[in-house]
């Protein structure tokens, strides 16, 4: 074990979605690890907030679409250093020490690494948080403001333009994978 890691138990998390796709996670046995210094915080928008924005849509005719960010967590990197010893799902690395770089679920910093993530790419975008809400965006527009609601990986967008967001969240130097993305019936 590396020099100031800690080894940790994994495993995986198996799934048979509704429409019958198979989903499978990796999940870090983080309630070994000490609490980090910094912080555990993930954000979430309040249900005030989210009535609030759906609110402001539709008084400024914006229109109001919703995305999730595919394997939000593995877009960060932790900063805590743990290790595992693969298992037989690895293949020819079963038996190895493998030294885990990305934010992953089960791990106690993983919500607050994805949060400044994802704080980091709304600022590139001209997004502020709100004073009301942080976990409410806002930028403005020639006539009017646009709204981004986050829910840890869940979005919700206020916009004349909703595509416009879509397309800077999926492009360089984001490249966010986002699925579900659509107008909120």
């Amino acid at each position: 074990v590396p020099d100031g890691s800690q080894k940790i138990p994994t495993h995986m998390v198996y799934d048979v979605k509704h429409d019958g796709r198979h989903k499978a996670r990796m999940v870090a046995g983080g309630h070994r690890t000490e609490t980090p210094v910094d912080s555990v915080y993930s954000g979430v928008v309040s249900l005030t907030g989210v009535r609030l924005v759906t609110f402001l849509a539709e008084h400024n005719q914006l229109e109001l679409w919703g995305t999730d960010i595919g394997n939000a967590y593995l877009e960060s990197y932790t900063k805590e250093k743990v290790c595992f010893t693969a298992g037989p799902e690895f293949g020819d690395l079963h038996g190895h020490l493998m030294i885990i770089k990305k934010a992953l679920y089960g791990l106690k910093s993983s919500g607050a690494r994805w949060h400044d993530r994802l704080f980091d790419s709304l600022t590139d975008m001209g997004f502020t948080p709100s004073r009301m809400d942080p976990d409410i965006w806002m930028r403005a527009q020639e006539d009017h403001y646009e709204y981004i609601a986050c829910y840890v990986d869940d979005l919700m967008i206020a916009s004349r333009n909703p595509q416009g967001i879509i397309d800077s969240l999926e492009s360089a130097p984001n490249n966010y994978k986002l699925k579900g993305t659509g107008p909120i019936k």
